[in-house]
C-alpha cells in the first residue's frame, strides 16, 4: 500500500508539472491577447496545486486506482469544484471588502 501512494504521489507530480508546462506554453503563445486580462490568469498556478492535491487525495481514499464506477469519480470532481469555487468566491469577496475597507480609513 505504501507503495502504490509513493508511486501515485509521483506520477501527480510529474502529471501537474507537465500541465503546468503546457499551460504556460499555450498562455505564453497567446501572450499578447491575454496581456489585458493576465488578472483572470494569475490564479492558475496555485489550482494547479489544488488539483495536485485533490488527485493524490482521491487516489489515496480509494487505495491507490479510481472508483469502480465513473459517476464516482464524476460525483467526486464536481463536489470538490463545487466547494472549492464557493470558498475562492467567499475569499475573494471577504479580501475586496475588506481590503477596500480598510483603504478608505486611512
Amino acid at each position: 500500500m505504501e507503495n502504490d501512494i509513493v508511486k501515485t504521489n509521483l506520477l501527480a507530480i510529474a502529471v501537474s508539472g507537465f500541465l503546468t508546462m503546457l499551460a504556460g506554453i499555450i498562455l505564453y503563445y497567446f501572450r499578447s491577447a491575454i496581456s489585458t486580462n493576465i488578472r483572470y490568469l494569475l490564479q492558475i498556478p496555485p489550482l494547479g496545486v489544488a488539483a495536485y492535491i485533490f488527485a493524490f487525495n482521491l487516489f489515496r481514499f480509494y487505495n491507490g486506482s479510481l472508483p469502480d464506477k465513473f459517476s464516482i469519480t464524476a460525483r467526486e470532481i464536481i463536489n470538490s469544484t463545487l466547494i472549492s469555487a464557493g470558498v475562492f468566491f467567499i475569499f475573494t469577496v471577504s479580501f475586496v471588502l475588506i481590503i477596500g475597507f480598510i483603504d478608505r480609513l486611512g
